[in-house]
């Protein structure tokens, strides 16, 4: 259901969001974190007790995040629904304090394994919470530019690792961005639950405070007649669609709307995953280091990650303007030609080419492929699906997005 607010309840709307991305932005450090990470150790001066870790080990560390992230989301999609969107975001927290935690104490590769896993569990969440408390406390006319903040703050997690594990140590990275997380949940306690979730809990009163609160209103502000149809409105909605998923059967996932939501939503997954863009950010240096350019592994890892934030505010800025369906279509084409020219470099490089000149080729395509990523196919997917779905099955989208994990 689209709610409408007053123009100052917009500034509530955004700070809402900012708080909840910490923990993304925390999420993009972790992400990113393998890349400067893993040379150092698979080389003879690993940090490891157990010594350097294997090709093997390094694949291991850089995949199992997928594996903790489709448990994350199978996991905070049952807690939306049990003890609300704003409470699940914020035991995000945990599992991201875990993995810099247990970076810092680790000692063998098995320990980082975990670490990994519990990073993929807070992806999971994100992905599966975000979009839900998103779409619940923001006005229709900005919510694709919230929605665009997630991208953003991943991103610019993933860039400001890159910068830091090329200055910092080992050791000292995870001392540092521990605070991330640490801050996050201190400033989680300050903004309310979203009204969808306390109606859905019966909690009428704590619903009215909240939806006052996101419209910009004192909690103590007489309510207008226009606040109350609203509200009312929200209140009738959510306990009509309580009464309908109660009664959820097999004919109502077999529906036209709702088969060609599933399909879309299933195809816009696949094509999340299957443009390469999280193999590229997991493995940006050694990809870089094996590639012939002529810049430093980490400088053009950063380069990368830069222009990553300048597709993200493009597609912040354009997204309400140019409309999703635009922006899905210039990023999928878009990936395909910077991954095409690449592996025709690296094909023409395997085979002897005198490539001289031509050293710009790596940086300039992955930078492209990863720009227009950010465009659209990283953040447009999870954003449209409730929109797809009829809302009596709205539910099976949480579903759909644990298909990137698999």
């Amino acid at each position: 259901m689209c709610l409408k607010f007053e123009s100052k309840g917009v500034l509530h709307q955004v700070l809402a969001t900012c708080t909840i991305n910490i923990v993304n932005y925390a999420h993009g450090a972790a992400l990113g974190w393998v890349s400067p990470f893993l040379p150092l150790l698979q080389s003879e001066d690993s940090p490891l007790e157990t010594g350097p870790v294997t090709v093997e080990q390094g694949s291991w560390i850089g995949s199992i995040l997928c594996l903790g992230g489709l448990f994350g989301a199978i996991v905070y999609g049952y807690l939306t629904e049990k003890i609300g969107v704003k409470k699940s975001i914020a035991s995000l927290c945990i599992s991201n304090m875990s993995f810099w935690t247990i970076v810092y104490f680790g000692t063998s590769v098995y320990h980082l394994y975990l670490a990994r896993f519990l990073a993929g569990v807070t992806g999971g969440g994100v992905i599966v919470t975000f979009p839900l408390f998103i779409a619940d406390i923001s006005d229709s006319k900005v919510r694709g530019a919230l929605g665009s903040i997630l991208a953003l703050a991943g991103n610019s997690g993933i860039l400001t690792m890159y910068i830091v594990g090329d200055l910092l140590s080992y050791r000292t990275v995870p001392v540092v961005m521990i605070s991330l997380p640490t801050l996050f949940a201190i400033l989680m306690t300050l903004i309310p639950e979203t009204p969808q979730s306390l109606l859905k809990q019966r909690n009428v009163t704590q619903a009215e405070q909240s939806l006052k609160f996101y419209s910009g209103l004192k909690s103590d502000q007489e309510c207008t007649p226009e606040f109350k149809q609203q509200f009312e409105k929200l209140r009738n909605f959510i306990l009509n669609s309580k009464l309908q998923s109660d009664r959820l059967q097999l004919q109502d996932f077999t529906s036209p709307a709702a088969k060609k939501g599933i399909l879309i939503g299933i195809f816009l997954m696949f094509l999340n995953q299957f443009c390469g863009v999280f193999a590229i950010l997991t493995y940006a240096v050694s990809i870089f280091s094996e590639s012939g350019s002529t810049l430093s592994p980490g400088t053009s890892a950063i380069i990368m990650g830069a222009i990553q934030i300048v597709g993200t505010i493009a597609s912040f800025i354009f997204i309400d303007l140019a409309g999703r369906k635009v922006l899905l279509l210039i990023s999928t084409y878009g990936t395909g030609l910077g991954l095409t020219c690449l592996g025709v470099y690296s094909w023409l490089r395997a085979q002897s080419v005198d490539l001289t000149g031509l050293d710009w080729i790596p940086i300039a395509s992955l930078s492209l492929t990863v720009f227009l990523f950010c465009v659209g196919l990283c953040n447009i997917p999870f954003f449209v699906l409730p929109e797809l779905l009829p809302a009596k099955v709205c539910k099976v989208y949480r579903s759909i997005l644990t298909l990137p994990f698999i």
